[in-house]
């Protein structure tokens, strides 16, 4: 019974989080570069715009870390990113940090919840398990 309530988490985290493939093969884990919009950040032609690239390691599409973050000029629709003139990015520093990067709930708070969900399961299943272990005394 334990694995079959393993096997339903599982499954709710991968339904719920964007699919990562590798050669067709889906994955529990994501790592490389990671593009991220700045709110009101200026755009420039051919559909770029000021934002962050960063590289990460993720679990079911949620970050778990992100790291050597730099301010670029990013095109989300073709995932690439362009350096910036050195003058407008030390303007760009100054007014955009790392914490302006726009990400969706799933991956910002994701990694939380799959931690919640496991924690809670694993006491939710050690509650279960005290309760039937209980042998009533003999009269």
């Amino acid at each position: 019974m334990n694995k079959l309530k393993l096997c339903i988490l599982l499954f709710i985290c991968c339904v719920f989080s964007p699919v990562t493939m590798a050669k067709g093969i889906p994955l529990f884990f994501n790592t490389g570069d990671e593009l991220f919009e700045v709110e009101d950040a200026p755009a420039f032609d051919e559909g770029y715009k000021v934002g962050y690239a960063c590289e990460r390691f993720g679990v079911f599409g949620a970050d778990i870390w992100t790291w050597n973050c730099k301010l670029m000029a990013i095109n989300m629709d073709k995932f690439s990113a362009g350096e910036l003139p050195e003058e407008m990015l030390q303007e760009l520093n100054q007014k955009y940090s790392e914490s302006d990067r726009i990400r969706d709930p799933w991956n910002h708070y994701g990694a939380a919840v799959i931690v919640a969900l496991i924690a809670g399961f694993s006491l939710w299943n050690r509650k279960k398990t005290a309760s039937e272990s209980e042998v009533p005394a003999a009269g």
